[in-house]
């Protein structure tokens, strides 16, 4: 792996390399064996040494910020620039058994589909086509340990980091990073956890950017302006604590009724094959012995038009016989 040399200055910690160990790590993620801690790596890359590896990933200071950003920075410059590049904005899951990894406890694991004890994580990645590259990170902190100064003291959560923030918000976290060291993408690209997400899509829109996002069926949104104002106060009763619709003209629809208004307006027919009357029967019939007889006499149309006969042509049923016993006169 030569090409983790560019990247081994990020490892030069107190005048000790530790880029070795990088090596090792990296070779025992990319190997054959199926579980991925640190004993498993050891057993996969012989020439590991467990201890060191451990301290490594646990304890050395070394800063994976300018990595992760060098990386990036690469990255840009190899699917950067075009008209379909884009940053796509995702998040992923992690199986825990334990207690004591960062982040973990028990939460909608999408890689399962359901609800297990998981860290979650939001990933931007640079994509142009079928190409794609990691290119920055979050890891999600559910509330119970964003307050638990005690736990996150323990496993060395940085201070700045002891804050929970929505799924969401770190995406947008990831997009001003993106945007901070140049990235040349084009466009944003995110699944229905951002799409339905106002805050993220009104901040990528003050920032200037283009998206396109899945939304749920069920989402309103409105054809117009709705020019929202506070509600009046009322003179008697339980006061309005709703916004209410400036602009009467403003429609308001779910996302798959709207879909489906535009399909219909949009939408025309096109027809692959004009089928005879005869075949129309043979379908409602269930004609099933006329389709045979057609594929058949396809079949030896094709076999006189290469100059060949069948090689085992089908026998002939003989007459049938007569009935035995005694003829009456």
């Amino acid at each position: 792996m030569e090409f983790c040399d560019r990247f081994g200055r990020h490892f030069l910690i107190h005048g000790n390399d530790s880029s070795t160990h990088a090596r090792h790590y990296l070779s025992g993620l990319l190997g054959v064996a199926r579980r991925k801690n640190i004993g498993r790596i050891g057993e996969d890359v012989a020439a590991s040494n467990y201890q060191g590896m451990q301290q490594f990933i646990s304890d050395s200071p070394w800063e994976h910020a300018a990595l992760v950003e060098e990386v990036a920075r690469e990255a840009d410059a190899l699917l950067g620039g075009h008209r379909d590049t884009a940053l796509y904005l995702d998040e992923t899951s992690f199986v825990k058994k334990g207690d004591a990894s960062v982040g973990v406890q028990r939460q909608y694991c999408g890689r399962l589909g359901k609800l297990e004890n998981c860290q979650v994580g939001v990933f931007a990645c640079l994509g142009r086509g079928d190409r794609a590259a990691l290119v920055d990170f979050r890891l999600f902190l559910p509330e119970e340990w964003a307050a638990d100064e005690a736990r996150c003291q323990r496993v060395k959560v940085p201070v700045i980091e002891r804050v929970h923030r929505t799924k969401a918000e770190l995406a947008l976290v990831l997009v001003e990073a993106a945007r901070a060291r140049g990235s040349s993408h084009q466009w944003i690209g995110g699944d229905e956890v951002y799409g339905n997400n106002r805050g993220l899509t009104d901040a990528l829109e003050d920032l200037g950017e283009t998206f396109l996002m899945d939304v749920a069926k069920n989402l309103k949104v409105g054809d117009a302006d709705p020019q929202p104002r506070s509600p009046e106060p009322a003179p008697r009763g339980r006061p309005a604590t709703r916004a209410r619709a400036g602009a009467t003209a403003a429609r308001t629809w779910e996302v798959s009724a709207l879909s489906a208004a535009h399909f219909e307006k949009e939408n025309r027919r096109l027809t692959v094959r004009q089928t005879t009357e005869e075949e129309e029967g043979n379908r409602e019939a269930g004609g099933w012995a006329s389709k045979r007889r057609t594929a058949r006499a396809a079949l030896g149309a094709a076999r006189l038009a290469l100059g060949s006969a069948p090689r085992h042509p089908r026998p002939r049923a003989p007459p049938p016989r007569a009935p035995r016993g005694r003829r009456h006169p």
